[in-house]
């Protein structure tokens, strides 16, 4: 390890003390979810993740939103909740330029350098990059530069810095972890049905071969997905099936039950893993029956570390 990377290794090991000990619990909201910003019960998360933002290959930010303002509301409704924001960069559809962005030092700079101006000009706790997905050995390594350029940038602000990664993926290098402080592994989407819990324990394990598990936080889908992949939210299949609240089946959409969520939070807090993540809070009933559910499991709501 160079000697640059040993400095930035205790300093993660120093920034992780600053978010352990906590149960998080995470929700990814859509900027085209704006209308439930007011309506969200914030006493029910951890943390908010607004998504999302598109890198340019020079390392500029594009936000996905028209209207700042929704982002404004959001903090501080959160924040007075005790809740932390961060912002999505990526995502799927939006993380085709990673790659040359991630290849060029001075773009990975200007990268994370707009970045940090606007966690700061918004008043965010941090970002979550999600790039689906570094596939070739020379993205795998650019994108552990990235997250080091990331790190050194967000360290004066005490910005925090997740990443977004795929149930089975490969492509965080063990060099790497230090410098994150939340992996979000998103264990769904794996064929029919495609986020049972059985799936969801050998995902945090595969993850487990080189990320600690108080950085790992589970992906719980909040929709479902017939055989054809055609997603529904829990919201919709509820009103629409009436299903039985033990099922996770209704209408051909396999989807996560209120006692199948409720199952996955308790093996998760039981097991001492960072927390849960969630795709996507405006996907859960009017009355937040999955959210209960997980707050059930983890009985306490965890006011977030600052």
């Amino acid at each position: 390890m160079s000697t640059r990377s040993k400095y930035f290794f205790l300093l993660a090991l120093i920034l992780q003390s600053t978010i352990e000990g906590k149960t998080s619990i995470v929700g990814y909201l859509p900027h085209y979810r704006s209308e439930l910003i007011s309506l969200l019960p914030y006493g029910l998360v951890t943390d908010v993740v607004y998504f999302s933002i598109e890198p340019k290959e020079d390392g500029s930010l594009e936000p996905s939103w028209k209207k700042p303002g929704h982002l404004t509301d959001l903090v501080s409704l959160a924040t007075s909740s005790g809740v932390r924001v961060h912002v999505c960069v990526g995502g799927w559809g939006l993380s085709s330029n990673f790659a040359k962005l991630a290849s060029k030092p001075q773009a990975r700079k200007r990268f994370a350098d707009n970045l940090t101006k606007f966690l700061t000009n918004h008043k965010l706790s941090g970002a979550d990059i999600d790039w689906e997905h570094p596939k070739s050995e020379d993205e795998i390594s650019n994108f552990h530069k990235l997250l080091i350029d990331l790190k050194k940038s967000f360290h004066p602000y005490g910005f925090t810095l997740s990443v977004a990664v795929a149930a089975h993926g490969n492509y965080l290098k063990e060099d790497s972890i230090p410098f994150v402080d939340r992996v979000h592994v998103m264990t769904y989407d794996k064929g029919t049905p495609h986020s049972s819990f059985d799936e969801m324990v050998k995902d945090m394990k595969h993850w487990e071969e080189i990320v600690p598990k108080n950085k790992l936080v589970a992906g719980l889908p909040f929709y479902g997905r017939n055989k054809s992949g055609k997603a529904l939210s829990f919201r919709n299949i509820s009103s629409r099936f009436k299903p039985n609240p033990d099922s996770d089946l209704a209408g051909g959409y396999h989807y996560n039950s209120p006692k199948t969520i409720l199952k996955k939070a308790e093996h998760i807090h039981s097991q001492k893993y960072a927390g849960v993540m969630i795709w996507e809070l405006g996907q859960d009933s009017e009355d937040y029956t999955l959210l209960k559910s997980i707050q059930n499991a983890i009985p306490s709501r965890n006011q977030p570390s600052r």
